[in-house]
């Protein structure tokens, strides 16, 4: 679905680090801007990834029925202790050798430059279950997307697999360090991938 969707909207991907998506199981997030994000993640995560969204999600034509029938988690924000049960659930795949796929911002990023604040979900979960964190940074689609004048311009669009950030022998106490390592990286990735946008 991906590269058809990609294709039929004239979007192209450029890849790199994809290695780096090799290093299963892990938590891995992203930067999270449009419903464009499905399709350009889903044609580089692999096979084994359970992501996680919110609820209203499901109810998305296409995008969000496809997201579900992937396996897809579905989280209702307003109920903080059920949401944290289906966090600490994925535990068990993780340890079956998938990779647990969240965006930390918990919301689209609208105006599509920098990132919004992290929430500490995802950092809360590697932590528990001792994997690594892979961050997937997509260049800033501001320039390529304007949604309010619902336009779309053809384009490459590169996307960097961050190398793994290890939790081994991390506690709760490390959570927000972890988390602001991670997020100033993703930040420095974001401001040079805008340079390397391609428009056809």
């Amino acid at each position: 679905m991906s590269w058809g969707g990609l294709r039929a909207l004239g979007l192209q991907t450029r890849p790199r680090g994809e290695k780096n998506s090799e290093s299963l199981p892990a938590v891995m997030i992203s930067n999270h801007q449009s419903f464009l994000d499905t399709l350009l993640l889903g044609s580089i995560w692999p096979a084994k990834v359970v992501p996680i969204g919110k609820k209203e999600i499901g109810f998305i034509p296409v995008i969000g029925w496809w997201f579900v029938a992937c396996g897809a988690r579905l989280i209702d924000r307003s109920q903080s202790a059920a949401a944290k049960n289906i966090l600490d659930n994925q535990i068990g795949f993780i340890h079956q050798g998938y990779g647990i796929g969240i965006t930390p911002e918990g919301t689209r990023n609208k105006k599509g430059f920098g990132l919004l604040p992290f929430k500490k979900g995802a950092f809360h979960l590697a932590i528990k279950a001792q994997v690594p964190i892979i961050a997937y940074v997509i260049a800033p689609l501001g320039n390529l997307a304007n949604w309010e004048s619902k336009r779309l311009r053809k384009a490459i669009i590169p996307i960097e697999v961050l190398p793994p950030f290890p939790t081994q022998g991390l506690t709760e106490a490390d959570v927000d360090s972890l988390m602001k390592k991670i997020r100033d990286e993703m930040e420095i990735t974001l401001s040079r991938l805008e340079k390397e946008l391609v428009f056809l």
